[in-house]
């Protein structure tokens, strides 16, 4: 813009000067003369800043045209790595489901044999209880036993000794005279080379 405001300037005061040349210029077309130009060069001027101030623009617009590279680069390197983060952030959590799921597992199992292992320690507890019920009925009925035993041996003492004293069975004294006796008669059989008496003769 201002290359072509320059080269109009350029083409206008030669043919200006000309008409000045050529015919009567007057003192008013004199000073319309200086005052386009003065305006042309009030153009020119406004022009160049004009374009040092675009210039300028398009540094700066340059400059951001950078910085917006420079933070689109960032942002899809970041999306990138935020991409990686949710894949590794996926993958621990699918792995962290999957301890869970084994863990539960686990647990019901254990439960399970906890369950069990309960039941067979009832099972035992009542069968320790039977026993002991059995060991009490046995251990009764053998104070019974005992006890019926104690009273056969009174009834068979005093059936003896009832008997003794009525003389249908001799006393052990009696008994004890009439084995020495009959010891005694067999020792002297014996010397006479008589046979010894088997039996006591009543």
């Amino acid at each position: 813009m201002t290359t072509k405001f320059m080269q109009t300037t350029r083409l206008a005061l030669p043919i200006l000067l000309l008409g000045m040349t050529a015919g009567c210029a007057t003192t008013t077309d004199l000073e319309s003369l200086q005052k386009q130009v003065a305006e042309l060069k009030a153009a020119a001027s406004q022009a160049g800043r004009t374009a040092d101030e675009a210039r300028t623009v398009a540094g700066e617009a340059k400059a951001l045209a950078g910085e917006a590279q420079a933070t689109s680069v960032a942002a899809l390197t970041a999306s990138d790595q935020a991409k990686a983060a949710a894949a590794a952030a996926a993958s621990n959590t699918e792995t962290a489901s999957q301890s869970a799921e084994h863990a539960a597992v686990e647990a019901a199992s254990a439960a399970k044999q906890s369950g069990e292992a309960t039941k067979k320690a009832a099972e035992a507890l009542a069968n320790g209880q039977m026993a002991a019920s059995d060991a009490i009925h046995a251990k009764l009925m053998s104070y019974e036993a005992a006890s019926r035993a104690a009273n056969a041996n009174a009834a068979i003492y005093s059936l003896k000794t009832r008997l003794t004293e009525e003389g249908v069975l001799s006393s052990a004294k009696e008994e004890e005279c009439d084995d020495e006796a009959s010891a005694t008669e067999d020792s002297k059989a014996a010397e006479n080379g008589a046979e010894p008496k088997s039996e006591k003769q009543e």
